[in-house]
C-alpha cells in the first residue's frame, strides 16, 4: 500500500525556494515514506513534538501519519549556514 504525502502551504513554500539539489534530497526520502511512513522516529520534545522526522541534508523534515496520508508540516534548517 502506498501512502499519500499532502504539504501544508507553509512547508511547500520553504520547499519552493530550496536549491534542486536539496529539493532532490528530499523528495528520496519521501518515495521511502510512501511506503513505510512509520519508519522515522518521532519527536518528544519541541516545537515539533509528537511529529515523526527525518535529515535531508541541511534540513529537518517533520510530518505526521494520519489514516493513509502523511502530511508534511514543516522543514526546519538542521544548521545555520
Amino acid at each position: 500500500m502506498k501512502w499519500k504525502v499532502v504539504w501544508t502551504r507553509s512547508a511547500w513554500e520553504v520547499f519552493d525556494e530550496l536549491p534542486e539539489s536539496e529539493r532532490d534530497e528530499i523528495l528520496g526520502h519521501l518515495n521511502y515514506l510512501t511506503l513505510f511512513p512509520h519508519m522515522y522516529p518521532v519527536r518528544a520534545k519541541g516545537r515539533f513534538r509528537r511529529h515523526r522526522w527525518f535529515l535531508a541534508g541541511n534540513w529537518l523534515v517533520y510530518y505526521r501519519v494520519a489514516g493513509d496520508t502523511v502530511y508534511i508540516r514543516g522543514l526546519w534548517p538542521a544548521r545555520i549556514p
